[in-house]
C-alpha cells in the first residue's frame, strides 16, 4: 500500500511541475493574499491595540500556526473537499476498479502548489513572532511544535472528508464543506477566540473543531494556557479521533455508493 501510495503522489507531482510558470505565479499570489490578510490585522490592531489581550504578534503567530498546518494539508488534500464532483461526474468510479484502496487513491489523486505558498509564509510568519514575542523553545517544545503541525493538518483533513463524504448519500457535499471552512476561515484563522460569545467557541471546539488547529496549542506555545486544562495538549488526540471517525463515514458512505453511469 505504501509503495502505491508513492507512486500515486510521484505521478501526481510530476503532473504539476509540468506548469512550472503556473506554479511560480500561484506560490506568489498566495504570497500577496496572506500579506493583505495579515495586513488587515495589523490596521485593526493599530487602532484597538490588542484583541482579547492579544497582541499583533500574538495573531501573527496564532495565524501562521493555522497556515502551516492549513498549506500542509492544501499541498496534498485540496482537492478532498471536491469528492462530490468525481461522484457526480462518475469519476469517482475508476477508483474501484483497481486493485488498492479507494480511499488511499482519492487522496493521492492530486498535489498543489498553492500549499507549498502557505507553508513558506508560515514559516517567516512564526519565525517573526518568535523573534518579537522574544520566545525560547526547548528542543521538546519544537518536537511538539512539529507534531501540532502535523496533527493540525489532520484535523482540517478529517473534517474535510468527514462533510464531503456527504455526496455519497446525497449527491451534494460542497455546502457542508464550504460552511464549515467559513468557521476555520472567518473564526478561528486569525481570532483568538475567547474574544466570542459560548455558542461559537463550543462550535470550534467540539462541533467542528477547528480550534484545536492552532488556538488552543498557541495558548501553551504564547504561555497563556492557565485555566484551559489539557486543551492546548489535545491537538494529536484530536486529530487521530477525527481521522477515525472520517474512515469510518467513508467506508459507510462507499458502501450506499452508487455510480451515476455518466
Amino acid at each position: 500500500m505504501w509503495t502505491a501510495w508513492k507512486a500515486m503522489l510521484r505521478a501526481a507531482v510530476l503532473s504539476r511541475m509540468a506548469y512550472r510558470a503556473d506554479l511560480a505565479a500561484g506560490i506568489v499570489g498566495v504570497f500577496v493574499l496572506n500579506g493583505a490578510t495579515l495586513g488587515t490585522t495589523w490596521v485593526l490592531l493599530g487602532r484597538f491595540d490588542h484583541l482579547g489581550g492579544w497582541g499583533f504578534y500574538d495573531i501573527l503567530f496564532l495565524y501562521n500556526l493555522w497556515l502551516a498546518g492549513h498549506g500542509l494539508r492544501v499541498i496534498l488534500f485540496r482537492h478532498v473537499g471536491q469528492l462530490e464532483v468525481y461522484i457526480l461526474e462518475g469519476t469517482f468510479d475508476q477508483f474501484l476498479i483497481r486493485p488498492v484502496s479507494p480511499l488511499l487513491q482519492f487522496l493521492s489523486r492530486e498535489v498543489h502548489y498553492l500549499g507549498i505558498g502557505d507553508v513558506l509564509v508560515s514559516c517567516t510568519g512564526i519565525a517573526l513572532a518568535y523573534h518579537h514575542l522574544g520566545l525560547h523553545w526547548t528542543p521538546g517544545q519544537w518536537l511538539w511544535f512539529a507534531a501540532v503541525v502535523v496533527s493540525s493538518a489532520a484535523v482540517e483533513l478529517s473534517l474535510t472528508l468527514l462533510l464531503a463524504s456527504a455526496a455519497f448519500w446525497t449527491g451534494r457535499s460542497s455546502p457542508l464543506v464550504a460552511t464549515a471552512s467559513q468557521f476555520s476561515f472567518g473564526v478561528v484563522q486569525q481570532y483568538p477566540i475567547h474574544i466570542f460569545g459560548r455558542p461559537l467557541r463550543l462550535i470550534v471546539t467540539v462541533l467542528l473543531p477547528f480550534a484545536f488547529m492552532n488556538y488552543y496549542p498557541s495558548l501553551y506555545f504564547l504561555g497563556k494556557a492557565g485555566g484551559y486544562g489539557v486543551l492546548p495538549f489535545l491537538s494529536p488526540a484530536v486529530a487521530v479521533a477525527l481521522l477515525l471517525l472520517a474512515g469510518w463515514v467513508w467506508r459507510k458512505g462507499l458502501e450506499q455508493y452508487q455510480s451515476t453511469g455518466s
